[in-house]
């Protein structure tokens, strides 16, 4: 009925298929052939009609029409303006519709009301499948049902799927081991169904040459994988899909292919950096991975290796190895592999890694990041081609001196591994790009570094170095590092004078972190008179009097974190006026007993994050102030008592946590208040720690608990 009434508002409606093929002429053709049979008027000459007469019949046709058109399937992105001048603006209250999975076309078009598709929901979802599984009673066996939702979650609320397992099912016997079957072999199923094969395989055959191997990379990681895009980046760098650069960088032009399969809608964002522009981690749909993974296998790509493993084709350069390393070598003996990663791998042994290593000596990729490999062996060193290292969240504790040989080395990831110190070699590495090296502490800091040799100056080509402890000599040397865009040190004691002044020398800085020994120790910055204009986000810790006035010539600044002792004014105070500021962490950084968040304060702050604050026992929140927050994280803060006032006023808040304050905020629930100022917070949660592992409750979940069972408890809580 609202379809009816909607079409009864327009004089004329037509709609048209656009397609990937489709010219100029062509689609002026079809969308005068659309409307010739509402308009009562012909044309059977157009095919010999030019440019001009055919807006001008198009034009003829509509000038006193209420008119709506449809045009689907748009993929190219100039094609508003193959219809800007054809479809007048005539006052009739007219409408315009396209479809398109390129977000490049809707760019292109001004005043444009955008509406993006989303999953289908899971009660509507299982609404879809019931009525094409089930036919017209639509009622799913209770037996079945458990199975039909582990089914449709591979669908990933895509209604093609959805349609497609439903008429799957829908002629098999309703019984649950066909169906359990089915599930175990639904990838493959739906990848043979010509119809959605083909609608997926039109994003692949659509793109241009150089982002099909970006997007076959994705068949080389397991099903439904959270790729970190940083990672995904890097690794397309070292296989050499990405063109090396300096202006922009090759990383710059890596992120743009990204968002190139972003914006065709082939590549999902699972999750965005704080300031909500950039993809933080990204996967494609499982019948996405699919396809993938048969195109790649096809044209010996790639190949995914789980615990059966059979000879592979001599072809195949690249191989994921997934559950167990049983005769992974046996299986690529007479492969020339380039690259290899390791996923859920239970065992590692090191002969494994040595026979790996020295058998296939034209690798490029090596990633061992979260296996349970606990060294590398010297031959490492051999690998003359390789580009990327990764020991990432590994026992790896030492590495071997060889490594000075691998002089095409781009990336060395050590993050959460056990080395603590760089050989003196590393300083051959004349091509390494990115260097990091820490282990994340509480609360998102930094715990252990690496100690660095001298030399490291030579490594011109460095543009992330992070977290490594140096001396204020090692400091100046760094300097000469002028490709740095991310640098994080930990300073040890020395006697220079004005030891950081050397640092504003650094001007591709956007990332900076400071550190000394301890909190105590004094952390004298004030020196770098003139500090990089372009940083974006800068880390202090130490003992400082006063934040250096250089802070508010940083317009570019976006994140802040601070762990200071000593402070004798209110930070909240000096960095409220940064105009961009996105995020901002203050970890035992306030010392007053109350904080207040005047009006007009923080204009653009997302994320608010309040740590360790032991002397604070009230928060105030002026109507006005942080008007953008999206997301507070306040404690350990003991003698808070109180809900913070005028929560109320943060109306875009999207989730409040307070951290290891389970009691204090037990019986803040209890307080009348409670319900009516945070009713419109959509999630609170309390996190806790028991049995030395950290745990959360929901505030709706505490406020069902009765105060004795609430005591007991706290007796095991930490």
């Amino acid at each position: 009925m609202r379809m009816i009434r909607v079409k009864k508002h327009f004089d004329c409606q037509a709609r048209i298929t656009v397609g990937k093929e489709c010219t100029k002429m062509d689609i002026l053709r079809k969308t005068i052939q659309a409307f010739e049979g509402v308009t009562g008027s012909t044309h059977g000459e157009m095919d010999k009609m030019e440019e001009n007469d055919l807006l001008a019949t198009l034009q003829g046709k509509l000038k006193d029409k209420c008119y709506m058109v449809v045009f689907d399937d748009v993929w190219k992105p100039d094609f508003w303006g193959y219809i800007e001048y054809a479809l007048i603006e005539n006052n009739k209250s007219s409408r315009i519709m396209l479809t398109t999975r390129n977000k490049d076309v809707v760019e292109r078009i001004p005043h444009v009301k955008i509406h993006r598709l989303q999953p289908l929901p899971s009660d509507k979802a299982f609404e879809l499948f019931c009525r094409k599984a089930f036919g017209p009673q639509r009622c799913c066996p209770p037996e079945l049902e458990k199975l039909s939702f582990d089914i449709l979650r591979k669908c990933g609320g895509l209604p093609l799927a959805i349609v497609t397992v439903g008429g799957l099912l829908s002629n098999k016997n309703k019984v649950a081991f066909e169906w359990k079957k089915l599930l175990e072999n639904l990838g493959s199923q739906l990848g043979s169904d010509s119809h959605l094969k083909r609608v997926l395989l039109e994003g692949y055959y659509g793109l241009p040459y150089h982002l099909k191997p970006c997007l076959l990379y994705f068949g080389f990681f397991p099903e439904s994988y959270e790729i970190n895009c940083a990672r995904l980046i890097r690794l397309w760098i070292a296989e050499g899909f990405v063109p090396y650069s300096q202006c922009p960088t090759s990383e710059h032009c890596a992120e743009k292919f990204l968002n190139d399969l972003i914006n065709r809608s082939l590549v999902q964002v699972v999750e965005t950096d704080f300031s909500g522009r950039s993809p933080r981690y990204c996967r494609v749909h499982d019948l996405m991975h699919e396809v993938i993974r048969g195109k790649a296998k096809y044209w010996g790509f790639s190949h995914f290796m789980n615990r059966e493993h059979s000879n592979l084709p001599s072809k195949i350069r690249r191989i994921s190895i997934q559950g167990s390393i049983n005769s992974v070598l046996e299986s690529i003996r007479d492969s020339k592999i380039r690259s290899v990663s390791l996923f859920n791998v239970d065992n590692m042994s090191n002969s494994f890694m040595t026979t790996l290593i020295v058998d296939f000596k034209l690798i490029k990729v090596l990633d061992f990041e979260d296996s349970p490999i606990e060294y590398l062996p010297k031959e490492v060193g051999n690998l003359f081609h390789l580009h990327y290292l990764s020991v990432k969240n590994t026992r790896v504790s030492v590495l071997p001196r060889s490594i000075g040989k691998l002089l095409n080395l781009e990336t060395l990831n050590l993050k959460r591994s056990l080395v603590s110190m760089l050989p003196v070699e590393i300083k051959n590495l004349k091509k390494l790009r990115y260097l990091v090296a820490y282990i994340s502490g509480e609360y998102c800091t930094y715990g252990r570094v690496v100690k660095i040799p001298e030399g490291v100056g030579s490594l011109m080509e460095l543009q992330k170095l992070f977290l490594v402890e140096v001396n204020f000599k090692e400091l100046k040397e760094l300097t000469k590092l002028r490709n740095l865009r991310k640098l994080g040190i930990r300073v040890t004691n020395g006697n220079e004078t004005d030891p950081y002044a050397c640092i504003g020398n650094l001007e591709k800085l956007v990332c900076l972190s400071i550190e000394v020994t301890s909190r105590e120790e004094i952390l004298d910055i004030e020196s770098m008179t003139s500090p990089p204009v372009g940083l974006e986000r800068l880390y202090l810790k130490g003992n400082m009097k006063k934040l250096p006035d250089w802070i508010f010539k940083l317009e570019y600044i976006v994140r802040i974190g601070l762990e200071l002792s000593g402070l004798t004014d209110d930070p909240l105070k000096v960095l409220q006026t940064l105009p961009n500021l996105l995020e901002l962490m203050l970890w035992d950084t306030c010392h007053d007993e109350q904080l207040h968040f005047k009006e007009d304060w923080f204009p653009k702050l997302k994320i608010l994050d309040l740590i360790d604050l032991k002397g604070v026992e009230s928060m105030i929140i002026d109507k006005g102030a942080m008007p953008n927050l999206e997301d507070l994280r306040i404690g350990p803060c003991p003698r808070l008592k109180e809900i913070p006032i005028g929560i109320e006023h943060l109306r875009n808040l999207r989730i409040l946590v307070f951290r290891r304050m389970l009691k204090e905020i037990y019986y803040m629930i209890k307080d009348g208040k409670w319900k009516e100022v945070t009713q419109h917070i959509p999630e609170i949660r309390v996190t806790f720690i028991m049995n030395g592992k950290m745990f959360y409750h929901t505030t709706k979940h505490l406020s069902s608990v009765l105060p004795e069972d609430f005591e007991n408890y706290m007796k095991e809580v930490k």
